[in-house]
């Protein structure tokens, strides 16, 4: 007896659970549209794809070769005053240094390098000149590497989790304002060419002006967390598709024209995961990220250049909003889903603001 009233609290414990997930957790996740879904139309429900993520270190980083000189070297450009800038460079911590403070660098080095050219003769010139001309080829991997390929930029896209929560697109509004700052350090320094702004060497010379702009955007991780709902919500919308296809190819809800039982249940989820639960969800991120990746697009246009051409079609995916990715992917599952819907439900006469039959 005891045990069959153990079993029986452990049914209404499930129960109960179960009505949770269902009622109380508003709104319920993209995978229990699609779970819902399949009950209702009698199919068994798809696999759908796991979130992409941005690029590790090694395929986003750009390779830059290292210039190594001699002692001579060193000795002519320590007595131009470029000295301190070399031994910061060759010292334990600038042998680690990191994308923007690598980029730093390269801009007191080269602010040093013109100064030290009215100084030197003959063949230590002549080594300098190349060096810069040699340095000028590798700016853009340097650019890269400093900005969209650092690891503080990855950082923004690194943390998602597994909960069901797509941000607000005030929270967009927000780590937009924040990227205003690295957007006009970039605007500083490109075109690649000895013409940097003076505004920006003297950035470079102060080490809290120079990473201010990173510093800004590591308090957000709205880009990470959007686009990885994001494309949850499209793999959901996806399975959907491919669920009422599915059913309409092998036995129509409504063949006769008419709303069945089965195609009401049907609407039901329709209404209640869809419409009630995703759509908003939906609103709030196409809000939030499309002036994000309209920002993040232009970045793209500028530094393409210096980025690992290997890795340039993932990047650019993440990106530009015009480019193959999760944007575009998720504004075709988006229109494919809703065109589908608009047949079934018209075919059942089931569609809002359809007479009743």
């Amino acid at each position: 007896m005891r045990a069959r009233r153990r079993t029986q609290g452990m049914g209404a414990g499930l129960l109960l659970l179960l009505g949770l997930f269902l009622g109380g957790c508003d709104p319920a996740p993209p995978e229990a549209y699609v779970l819902r879904l399949a009950e209702a139309l009698e199919l068994p429900s798809p696999s759908l794809p796991t979130p992409t993520t941005w690029p590790r270190p090694r395929e986003r980083q750009a390779l830059v070769p290292e210039e190594k000189g001699d002692l001579l070297d060193f000795l002519a450009l320590q007595r131009c005053g470029l000295g301190a800038v070399l031994g910061a460079r060759n010292g334990p911590l600038g042998r680690v240094m990191d994308g923007p403070e690598r980029l730093r660098y390269e801009l007191r080095f080269r602010a040093g390098a013109d100064r030290c050219l009215s100084t030197l003769e003959g063949e230590g010139r002549e080594r300098l000149e190349a060096l810069l001309a040699r340095k000028r080829n590798s700016w853009p991997a340097v650019l890269w590497n400093g900005t969209l390929g650092s690891a503080a930029w990855a950082e923004l896209y690194g943390a998602h989790g597994e909960a069901w929560a797509p941000p607000p697109a005030r929270e967009g509004a927000v780590a937009l304002a924040a990227l205003g700052p690295l957007r006009a350090r970039v605007d500083a320094l490109v075109p690649p060419a000895p013409d940097v702004s003076s505004e920006a060497l003297a950035a470079a010379e102060n080490p809290a002006a120079w990473h201010g702009p990173w510093e800004a955007l590591a308090q957000h991780r709205y880009p990470g967390v959007a686009l990885h709902q994001l494309q949850r919500l499209t793999g959901a919308l996806e399975g959907a598709t491919r669920l009422l296809e599915r059913r309409e190819g092998q036995r129509p809800l409504c063949h006769q024209g008419r709303p069945t039982p089965r195609a009401k249940r049907v609407n039901a989820v329709f209404l209640r995961y869809y419409g009630e639960g995703l759509q908003p969800a939906m609103a709030e991120l196409e809000r939030g990220l499309g002036p994000w990746l309209e920002a993040t697009g232009a970045l793209w246009a500028q530094l393409q250049g210096g980025a690992p051409l290997a890795a340039q079609p993932a990047l650019e995916g993440f990106l530009d909003p015009r480019a193959p990715g999760p944007w575009r992917a998720y504004e075709a599952a988006r229109d494919r889903h809703t065109a589908r819907w608009q047949a079934v439900l018209g075919a059942c006469q089931l569609m809002p603001g359809a007479p009743t039959p």
